[in-house]
């Protein structure tokens, strides 16, 4: 039973209104409130922490006419051949209808997840943002191993959970590595020193402790380099002497 004051998750949502930029129709969709969560920090591959509510699930916006998907920070930012391609292409197809619910589960979130990733798919764009949405998938499926450990799921499940994520954070490992040599920064709204952290922490997670070296050091012998990201390099690498 909660306590008497103790917020819940739905204390942290609300419905917000949204014009679809493909179909041009109103939906609602579940954001956080700006403000009402604590922020935390983050952890190794840099998800937001917030307490009482995993914000990572509130963030793909979904319009439920036309499959339409994207993050809040990329949502809109669309060309009209782009309009044009998931109109075509995703839209007669999408049958994926949601139903209403307080929040949303991880199950929810990956799907919405997901259909950002075949909307990017189909309109294309840079690759640092699909290794983005699968570096958003990783920390979905990061927050559903959490809750299912919390609540006492079957170890097969947790197991599945954690393949999922390995599997995302390898895809945006690769993702990532081919945008740093092809993209200018900001890259995903990251500068170059925080892709060059992410893909040490990645690589660790992924055993890749050679390639996790390469990128920690050029964090570390950089002069551009914040003493904050030297620290978390630093923590991160300390990592493979454990392992």
């Amino acid at each position: 039973m909660e306590g008497i004051g103790q917020k819940t998750e739905v204390d942290y949502i609300f419905d917000k209104t949204v014009k679809c930029d493909v179909c041009g129709r109103e939906f609602k969709t579940k954001q956080v409130r700006t403000g009402r969560a604590r922020f935390i920090g983050t952890d190794d591959i840099l998800k937001p922490l917030y307490e009482g509510i995993d914000t990572c699930k509130y963030d793909i916006i979904l319009c439920p006419h036309c499959g339409y998907a994207a993050s809040q920070r990329n949502y809109g930012h669309l060309t009209s051949k782009q309009r044009q391609a998931i109109r075509e292409n995703v839209e007669p197809r999408f049958k994926a209808k949601e139903k209403e619910t307080e929040v949303y589960s991880y199950e929810r979130a990956v799907k919405r997840c997901k259909m950002a990733m075949l909307t990017q798919m189909v309109a294309g764009g840079k690759i640092s943002e699909s290794a983005y949405l699968c570096l958003k998938l990783a920390w979905l499926y990061r927050g559903e191993i959490d809750e299912a450990k919390k609540y006492g799921v079957p170890g097969e499940y947790i197991q599945m959970y954690v393949r999922y994520e390995n599997e995302y954070l390898e895809d945006a490992y690769k993702g990532f590595e081919q945008a740093l040599a092809t993209e200018y920064p900001p890259i995903a709204g990251m500068d170059e020193m925080t892709i060059n952290y992410l893909l040490a922490s990645i690589a660790v997670n992924l055993g890749k402790n050679d390639e996790a070296k390469k990128y920690g050091s050029a964090i570390l012998t950089s002069r551009n380099a914040s003493a904050k990201i030297k620290n978390k390099t630093r923590d991160v690498l300390e990592a493979i002497k454990k392992n």
